[in-house]
């Protein structure tokens, strides 16, 4: 979802080569992994750290789990970052391209995994057998939505994707509360939560030269996915996000954003700003088009330009069931009982 700030001041670090690390603020250095799907990278980063024993190093996000990104690990951990050894790996949140290196980058280098509480749950009910993550669920989830039978007969036969893509899930891990002040180096990191795009995303904000780790709530380029999940059936996730997001305007104006995706900037409250705009823009268009009773299936086409496979269709229905959650929920829209059909449909008051 395209929501472009022109007014974002670029920071001027150059992205680093695969495999090698960049300076990018005080103490951070950046490093880029290329994946084979939109938008063709992740960024992670890497703090200097010190412990009892010496320098040492603190990772931020792990990266998704495909050979060319443990190739470059390989040769990030047998160059740049050779002779400080890793000591923790601060996972942002849960989603395979952020998370789904992380068991096979601890066993390399020794390091303990941090991370919320509710993305590790979530990650383990992922990859896990559990009946809130089950793929039933969620097919009988967007069914009442209007997807077709034939489509969630499709998605029930692809199975669990991300027990496929991840492989392995660590079994333990060190809980980072939501607010605790994390010590790297000599600075002090807060973890500053946010829902809406995963359950329990967490960001890392030094305040004293102020920079955001920000994961994927702030992104230059783009809004991050905001989905109901099956098993919240009604929440308002699109809500969330901008309950979220709307805490990063107090943090200090000269703040360097460090992004999961794209480059570095300054300017959060402009991009608080130009997020707003988006999916108010985009509740507007989806309030407009339920004039007559819609449910969530008929309005892909008139909201997806792009024909969306059945990877695509999961993102886009979770998407479209949250704005539609907020609009019933904000008294914008009222939710109709189910009809004959056992679909959930969508009208204006």
């Amino acid at each position: 979802m395209s929501a472009h700030d022109p007014v974002l001041e670029p920071h001027p670090a150059t992205a680093p080569q695969p495999g090698r690390l960049a300076p990018v603020v005080r103490g951070v250095h950046w490093l880029r992994m290329p994946v084979a799907f939109a938008p063709g990278h992740v960024n992670v980063w890497a703090i200097e750290d010190q412990d009892e024993h010496g320098p040492c190093w603190t990772l931020v996000d792990a990266g998704f789990p495909d050979d060319a990104t443990r190739a470059n690990w390989l040769q990030a951990l047998d160059g740049d970052l050779a002779g400080r050894p890793v000591r923790r790996i601060l996972i942002t949140h849960c989603h395979p391209d952020h998370f789904g290196l992380g068991d096979w980058l601890a066993g390399q280098t020794g390091a303990r995994i941090w991370m919320s509480l509710g993305e590790y749950l979530t990650a383990q009910a992922w990859f896990g057998d559990t009946p809130a993550s089950g793929i039933d669920l969620m097919a009988d989830f967007f069914r009442q939505h209007g997807l077709p039978l034939a489509q969630t007969e499709a998605m029930q036969l692809e199975g669990r994707r991300y027990r496929r893509t991840v492989g392995s899930v660590p079994v333990a891990m060190r809980r980072i509360l939501p607010g605790e002040v994390i010590t790297i180096g000599d600075d002090a990191w807060e973890a500053l939560v946010g829902h809406g795009h995963s359950p329990e995303h967490l960001s890392f904000y030094r305040a004293h030269d102020p920079v955001l780790i920000a994961g994927d709530m702030l992104l230059p380029t783009i809004s991050p996915n905001t989905p109901t999940l099956p098993f919240e059936p009604e929440t308002d996730a699109v809500g969330q996000y901008l309950d979220s997001i709307e805490r990063f305007r107090s943090l200090a104006a000269a703040t360097v954003v460090l992004p999961a995706h794209g480059d570095p900037y300054r300017g959060v409250v402009a991009r608080v700003d130009a997020l707003r705009l988006h999916h108010d823009k985009r509740l507007a268009q989806i309030a407009a088009l339920c004039e007559e009773p819609k449910h969530a299936f008929e309005l892909l086409p008139r909201l997806f330009k792009r024909e969306l496979d059945s990877f695509q269709t999961r993102f886009a229905m979770g998407e479209v069931i949250a704005h539609l959650n907020h609009l019933w929920q904000t008294g914008q829209l009222r939710r109709l009982p189910p009809g004959q059909d056992g679909v959930i449909r969508f009208t204006q008051p």
